[in-house]
């Protein structure tokens, strides 16, 4: 009876896998962006909030050590753009480097406060994303936390951040980003999908080849991510007036950019 029974539940269970995909791609084309950033917040809240105190205290990964180090001076005003509850930022603050914090999830900022008023530290700790947030040309270094840049939506609010960077950035100011690789490359029939949801129901935006969109069931949001091809992250820098100094590929993407 057992054996007779494996193979046509595993294959109800793929269907409705797939059936699942489907229907949360569909999902996503109707949202608003409103919608869309609301979801995001509450992803990255309860992200920010389920981590430990242990978590933060690992410090930076290895991955980020041997990007981020080697393209930081001693005497560099970094803001770490999407700082969450703290980790990255306690991290570059305890090996001496003097940071700030931005981020726009109000529960992870306030994280943030605690965990730096706990160690007696004091940072600055901007409200708000990189897009809109009130910033001076103050920073000599722009990291973006893990793959924080792959969850802007669209291409165009992506290169504006990068413009609105560039006109802070000194001369010899630096951006550091890590992102989400397309491999593989995202199926094009999901996004189709997508942006016929968004086309029907008249959405605010429309979904763009590279993003990716997973149910959350546990706190009933979808979560949006955008993989990048090499040249397509390449091509953004370039569009925003940035300039590729450094870009590894081999794994997640690393990027280095500078004034062009």
């Amino acid at each position: 009876m057992r054996r007779l029974l494996t193979a046509p539940l595993s294959a109800v269970a793929l269907a409705l896998a797939r059936a699942s995909t489907v229907a949360t791609y569909a999902a996503a084309g109707t949202l608003t962006l409103e919608a869309l950033r609301r979801d995001a917040q509450r992803d990255w809240r309860d992200f920010g909030v389920g981590q430990t105190e242990l978590d933060i205290a690992s410090g930076l990964f290895a991955w980020e050590k041997d990007f981020c180090l080697p393209f930081l001076k001693p005497t560099d005003r970094i803001l770490v753009v999407g700082c969450g509850s703290g980790r990255d930022l306690l991290a570059l603050m305890d090996l001496g480097y003097h940071a700030a914090g931005l981020e726009p999830v109000p529960q992870c900022l306030a994280l943030a406060a605690r965990r730096l008023a706990e160690r007696g530290l004091r940072a600055e700790l901007i409200a708000g994303g990189i897009e809109t947030a009130p910033l001076a040309p103050r920073y000599d270094v722009f990291l973006f936390s893990w793959f924080c840049y792959s969850y802007i939506p669209l291409r165009a609010r992506r290169v504006r951040a990068l413009e609105r960077i560039r006109a802070l950035l000194p001369p010899d100011g630096r951006v550091l980003i890590s992102y989400i690789r397309a491999q593989p490359a995202p199926r094009r029939s999901l996004w189709r999908l997508a942006r016929t949801a968004a086309w029907a129901t008249r959405s605010d935006w429309r979904p763009e080849y590279g993003d990716v969109f997973a149910a959350r069931h546990d706190n009933r949001c979808i979560h949006y991510e955008h993989r990048f091809a090499s040249a397509e992250i390449e091509a953004e820098a370039t569009a925003a007036g940035l300039t590729v100094a450094f870009h590894d590929d081999a794994g997640d993407g690393n990027l280095v950019l500078v004034r062009g």
